[in-house]
């Protein structure tokens, strides 16, 4: 709390008054002034011990250049009010729209206040929003209140979405991905019965429909299929053009988040591997896709060469039938050329990103 230099001189004044005075007036008035300071300090010192600063979230997870909105909350738990409260929430590398992240408010008694803004930023990576500043007073301004709230806030900005479509073929029947044909039926799942016609499988007639209605009915189940994901990034300086390597290093990073968000979206297993700082190694898991963009969130090149071909190193480390994505510069390049030309399907097949099943090596 910081106090005014007009309570110190006035103060002063007051009690030389009010010792040395002999008029009854005066020293009624000194004695006024100094009451009104102790009832101002008294109040400050209320809101200083009352007001609280929350966050409404521990962590916030966005993609690169796009928007999303911050917020915490102004809390007041006294009797009193804070006329005017300046706040200030720090928020280090991020484009704010508006200055949403400061402002003046007032503060009733018992008044709970949600500040909200919006942010983005053109970097990915691990950042940290706060501390949380504010400042207010008493009425007359005289105890200054400036308080700072650690309320940390971890953001982690992920690649930036592109224009990609990942293919997915089929692979192992019984799975999440829904598809019309026949050879990946589900007969564990069975959908629906319809009138028995010429040429239907005797295994599969309902017999119990079939004498309750008296008449023949098949059984129809649900096609669908799995086709795990498998990512490799090749992030090694000297494969890269010099002049292009950071851009092109970035694309390759998109393109591979682009792909592990198509395998959650699937509800695929995702496994990564990079040549990178590190050098990360995940096998195919369910529910890892998270875990991933937030490694590509942060990873970084590695020094060197590849000298191996990734297919075949991996090869005997994942399941049959895995989707291989390979991403490195001749894949950017290729993507590159495929945007320059103005294309509609760019997708992972026709810029040459998925090699081959696993297993097929």
């Amino acid at each position: 709390m910081k106090v005014s230099s007009l309570v110190y001189v006035s103060t002063a004044i007051s009690l030389i008054f009010f010792l040395v005075s002999p008029y009854k007036l005066l020293q009624f008035i000194c004695l006024g002034i100094l009451f009104v300071f102790l009832i101002s300090f008294f109040y400050a010192l209320i809101l200083k011990n009352s007001i609280k600063v929350e966050r409404n979230t521990q962590k916030l997870k966005l993609a690169c250049k796009e928007h999303s909105e911050i917020s915490f909350t102004i809390k007041n738990f006294s009797p009193l009010t804070a006329h005017v409260c300046y706040f200030f929430d720090e928020v280090p590398y991020f484009q704010i729209f508006n200055d949403g992240n400061r402002g003046i408010t007032r503060l009733r008694p018992h008044e709970i206040k949600k500040i909200t803004y919006e942010v983005t930023s053109r970097d990915r990576g691990l950042f940290h929003a706060g501390p949380v500043r504010f400042r207010t007073s008493d009425p007359l301004g005289l105890f200054l209140i400036d308080m700072e709230v650690p309320a940390p806030l971890e953001i982690t900005v992920r690649p930036a979405r592109i224009k990609l479509i990942t293919e997915a073929v089929p692979g192992f029947p019984q799975g999440n991905i829904k598809i019309n044909n026949p050879c990946y039926e589900d007969i564990t799942m069975r959908r629906s019965i319809r009138e028995y016609m010429n040429g239907d499988e005797q295994k599969r007639i309902n017999w119990r429909a079939s004498a309750k209605f008296d008449a023949l009915f098949t059984n129809q189940y649900e096609a669908s299929f799995d086709a795990p994901f498998f990512v490799f990034l090749n992030l090694a300086l000297e494969d890269y053009d010099l002049h292009t390597r950071t851009f092109h290093m970035e694309k390759a990073i998109e393109i591979a988040a682009n792909i592990v968000e198509k395998s959650r979206f699937l509800r695929q297993r995702c496994g990564f591997a990079a040549y990178a700082e590190g050098f990360p190694y995940l096998p195919p898991h369910q529910n890892q896709a998270d875990s991933i963009l937030d490694i590509l969130s942060v990873i970084k090149s590695a020094q060197g060469k590849i000298n191996y071909n990734p297919r075949t190193r991996f090869k005997n480390q994942l399941p049959h039938g895995t989707l291989f994505f390979e991403i490195g510069p001749e894949e950017v390049d290729k993507y590159f050329a495929k945007v320059e030309a103005n294309k509609q399907d760019i997708n992972t097949q026709n810029v040459g990103i998925m090699k081959n099943y696993a297993g097929k090596l």
